[in-house]
């Protein structure tokens, strides 16, 4: 068994899990990283081992913005998945158990695969070289990579054969972005709205491509759809559709060889996207049989060609493969039957192509976002395939069906999560996504609400929090930064509130004063900076120049009976709301900017004022300490993409970074400066640090390299080296 890589471990396990849908598809021997084939050579002491090592790693992605929801879950079932693996009997029967379930799933997955490779070797005695870039889309089909495939056709002879030369891809006038931007703004407008999908922008003004010539007719229906937007309210749709209409105008409405040319950008994308179908169907026999070419052909009318155009191009496709079509005329379906010939007529193959009916159906609740009802037509249509060989088109649409499962499931966990933490901003989205594309999902078992009923919580705490805000925007300054934490507490990622709380400062304290009491204690009052009752945090500054909390109190005095009696310490007295603070302020103001040397430790006013033509207060020099504390340094801190980047130390997995506008900082907890703690596992998944966008520019970045005691306690270096400053101008 090799040593645990993490890094490794996030690509090769983390990520299959989570393409697969999940824990469900999976096992515990694929998610604690034990070799199945080991399995029973392993001691119980070496399978604890990595299932403790697995179990850490774990604890430390709870946080990842990939993998968050899938750890939660590891986390949460951790005890169920490890227990049979600590016990080597246990082991032993699990891994059987195990072995046979992949092979289950592995017989599902390359079993289209292995039909169409059966069936080349029957025909040409071994397997053409011209075919292996298609049984590599059929693989991709159900799921499996290039080297599956290959490792797959190993044992089979290659039988050599000319290379095909792929035809010229046909010049276009329209680029690749602007094509991109329709196709996401008509699958935007058919989520909208109810009713069929428009795949192009001529089927939005209900016309086929037949009708591009049409010029006049173009324009009168784009004249009443421009109408019809005019009288939308305000709001997405109206948004979407307007775009829309753009585009309809500058390439549509023309005629020409413009709206010729979008024209054959949408037959190359129906190419496109039927090109690995039509190579899967005529990959074997070398020609696209009926039923085969009757599913293609209504798949190619549901992306916007006429019916005519879709055969056209069926032909094309299989010329350009090397097949032949063999197919009934499109219109041979619409002519009237003759006199005489219905008792002559052959007989309808309704038991050949019985399965096409429930696959259509399969296909039109999986666009209409019911895939538990597309399941189910998907068993009707297995049940009717007399082929039952993986030939037939019905794997492609049950692998859709089950994508779109899979990605129901995991948006569920992800809504739960979400929920959990208040982000019902991101709740709300989620739900809109199922509705979409998965409303007949339930919930997860065990989870205590609907899909309508969870829409309707999370609209209740969006709206209530869109009040709060309302109401914030007229209100004192301490109540405007109150009502913006309590929208921010009902909907944690409201982002209006989150904006406005930013731009609202905490109003601070002014006039601090200190007075000794006969005591020996020290009292300290200062002024409210408004009327409005408010919580105060004092603070009181140390010989060695850090800052110690006095307390806190709701009046506008406290007494500090810790005081030290020999000289009066100066004080600092913030305004506290909801776990922000103001600007502090401090009780050595009017003297600071008299001082014409500053303690070290000391914090300059962050603006101070000054006579006209008097000298600039010199800033408190910056200690050279080239390791503060005895802690490894951080050095060469610089900007990379609009963050913070610097090179860690050996052994230092922790720092603070402190940032203050008016001056270099000396220490990370004097007033007047923001500081936060950066994870090294944080640093890596973000890239860096983020300075705040409310901080000014340019300010001064220092970072503190920090240490954990035995006792877990977690130790701040008391000051910055020279390496591990920097000026910050960026502005993101």
């Amino acid at each position: 068994m090799q040593p645990f890589d993490p890094n490794d471990y996030r690509k090769r396990v983390l990520a299959a899990v989570e393409r697969r849908g999940g824990m469900e598809q999976s096992d515990p021997f694929e998610l604690y990283d034990i070799p199945l084939e080991e399995a029973e050579r392993l001691t119980d002491a070496e399978v604890a081992a990595r299932v403790a090592e697995v179990w850490g790693f774990w604890q430390r992605q709870r946080d990842h913005p990939k993998y968050r929801v899938l750890v939660g879950v590891l986390v949460d079932n951790h005890e169920r998945l490890s227990y049979l693996l600590l016990d080597e009997s246990a082991r032993r029967a699990e891994a059987l158990r195990i072995r046979r379930e992949r092979q289950e799933r592995d017989a599902e997955r390359f079993a289209m695969l292995d039909a169409a490779v059966e069936r080349l070797v029957q025909r040409y005695g071994g397997v053409p070289a011209g075919k292996v870039a298609g049984l590599e889309e059929i693989g991709a089909m159900s799921g499996l990579s290039a080297a599956e495939v290959a490792e797959r056709l190993r044992g089979h002879p290659v039988v050599a054969d000319e290379p095909r030369a792929e035809p010229a891809a046909a010049a276009t006038v329209l680029t690749e972005h602007r094509r991109a931007e329709i196709r996401r703004l008509l699958d935007e407008w058919a989520r909208l709205v109810d009713g069929p999908p428009a795949p192009t922008l001529l089927a939005l003004l209900g016309l086929d491509p037949t009708r591009a010539t049409e010029t006049a007719e173009i324009r009168l229906r784009a004249e009443a759809l421009r109408a019809r937007a005019r009288e939308l309210p305000p709001g997405r749709t109206r948004v979407v559709l307007d775009e829309l209409l753009v585009h309809v105008r500058d390439l549509v409405e023309p005629g020409g060889p413009v709206t010729d040319a979008y024209v054959a950008a949408v037959v190359a994308e129906v190419a496109e996207r039927l090109r690995p179908k039509v190579r899967a169907a005529v990959l074997v026999e070398d020609r696209l049989a009926g039923e085969d070419y009757d599913f293609l052909l209504e798949e190619a009318v549901e992306h916007g060609l006429d019916r005519a155009g879709a055969a056209a191009l069926l032909a094309d496709l299989a010329r350009e493969l090397g097949a032949q079509v063999e197919a009934t005329p499109v219109h041979a379906a619409a002519a009237p039957p003759r006199p005489g010939w219905a008792d002559t007529a052959p007989p309808p193959r309704q038991a050949v192509n019985a399965w096409m009916e429930p696959l259509k159906a399969a296909r039109a609740a999986l666009r209409e976002g019911r895939p538990q009802e597309a399941a189910r037509h998907i068993a009707d249509a297995r049940m009717l395939d007399v082929h039952r060989d993986g030939t037939t088109q019905i794997r492609s649409v049950a692998d859709d069906v089950e994508r779109v499962l899979a990605e129901a499931a995991a948006q569920w966990r992800t809504a739960a999560t979400a929920r959990a933490g208040a982000r019902y901003g991101e709740v709300l989205a989620l739900v809109e996504q199922l509705r979409r594309t998965a409303r007949d999902v339930p919930p997860p078992t065990g989870y205590d609400v609907g899909l309508d009923a969870l829409g309707r919580e999370a609209a209740d705490a969006v709206a209530e929090a869109d009040r709060l805000v309302a109401a914030a925007s007229a209100a004192a300054p301490l109540e405007r930064a109150r009502l913006l934490s309590q929208a921010l507490t009902r909907c944690a990622d409201h982002g209006p509130a989150a904006a406005e709380l930013a731009r609202t400062p905490v109003p601070a304290p002014h006039d601090v004063r200190t007075s000794r009491l006969p005591n020996g204690s020290v009292l300290i009052r200062w002024s409210p900076p408004t009327t409005e009752p408010a919580d105060y945090r004092v603070t009181r500054q140390q010989p060695d120049g850090s800052w110690r909390v006095v307390g806190r109190t709701r009046t506008t005095e406290l007494e500090d009976g810790a005081a030290p009696t020999d000289t009066m310490p100066v004080y600092a007295v913030a305004t506290a709301l909801a776990g922000r603070y103001s600007e502090p302020a401090r009780s050595d103001a009017e003297a600071q900017p008299r001082a014409t040397a500053p303690d070290h430790a000391a914090a300059a006013p962050t603006t101070p004022s000054r006579a006209a033509g008097t000298p600039h207060p010199p800033d408190p020099a910056l200690p050279d300490d080239p390791m503060p504390g005895g802690i490894p340094v951080v050095t060469n801190p610089r900007e990379h993409g609009g963050r913070l980047v610097f090179d860690w130390p050996a052994g230092v997995t922790e720092v603070m970074v402190v940032v203050r506008g008016d001056r270099a900082p000396l220490t990370h907890d004097e007033p007047g400066v923001r500081a936060w703690k950066v994870t090294n596992m944080r640093y890596e998944l973000d890239g860096g640090v983020a300075i705040p966008a409310d901080l000014p520019r340019p300010c001064h970045v220092a970072i503190a390299s920090c240490r954990r005691e035995a006792n877990g306690r977690l130790r701040v270096a008391p000051g910055f080296a020279p390496a591990a400053r920097l000026r910050w101008s960026h502005r993101s």
